[in-house]
């Protein structure tokens, strides 16, 4: 087996001292760690972990930028975030992001983030916001015409507790209740995982099946 590049091997240290810093609540390091991991993906040739390492140093930077506001923000949502949801027990436990900042750029769709939520910053005015951790990381291949990124999505004919994460293909099924998925994710709380799985029996929901 080859060795991998010194470059390579450090990158990973330094990326996952970026999310280990996440759980310490020190998101300047992370963003910081990140960044760095970022480069040196770079310099080893690792395009994807650098656009991924680069995206979640982005995500983090407006996360923490959200966190020392003293009141809500009533700007909109960056337009590379796509869009959340939150699960678990208690509710929003763990919650899950895409988001795609840059992506134009690149040869990649965007990135799933799983996090835990680790405590809530309650603000004077009765407010709050939640601080998380970064348990795992998946990156989403460039979409297709016709298709869209969305976490509302089951297993066809199954009824499980499971979330499930999908790029979904529009085209053709205008009219039906559910899309198919061209490739689909699990979100495994137990082992607090992202698990890319097969996409055969995964259907996502059409919001406005006909048309809104």
């Amino acid at each position: 087996m080859q060795a991998q590049p010194r470059s390579q091997t450090r990158a990973e240290e330094v990326y996952n001292r970026g999310i280990a810093k996440t759980r310490q609540e020190d998101y300047r390091g992370a963003i910081a760690s990140f960044q760095q991991a970022a480069t040196l993906f770079n310099q080893s040739g690792n395009l994807s972990n650098a656009y991924k390492s680069q995206a979640l140093a982005t995500y983090l930077q407006f996360t923490s930028e959200r966190i020392q506001r003293t009141t809500p923000s009533n700007d909109p949502l960056p337009s590379w975030y796509v869009g959340g949801s939150c699960l678990g027990i208690p509710v929003c436990k763990y919650g899950v992001v895409f988001v795609n900042p840059g992506a134009e750029r690149t040869n990649f769709g965007g990135v799933i983030i799983l996090e835990e939520k680790l405590r809530m910053l309650n603000r004077p005015d009765g407010t709050g916001e939640p601080i998380n951790a970064v348990l795992d990381v998946q990156i989403v291949p460039k979409l297709r015409r016709g298709e869209y990124f969305t976490s509302n999505c089951q297993m066809r004919g199954r009824r499980t507790q499971n979330l499930f994460a999908a790029i979904a293909q529009t085209t053709g099924y205008e009219n039906a209740d559910f899309y198919p998925a061209r490739l689909a994710w699990r979100i495994n709380l137990t082992g607090k995982k992202i698990e890319s799985i097969p996409a055969t029996n995964i259907q996502c929901e059409n919001p406005c099946p006909g048309g809104c």
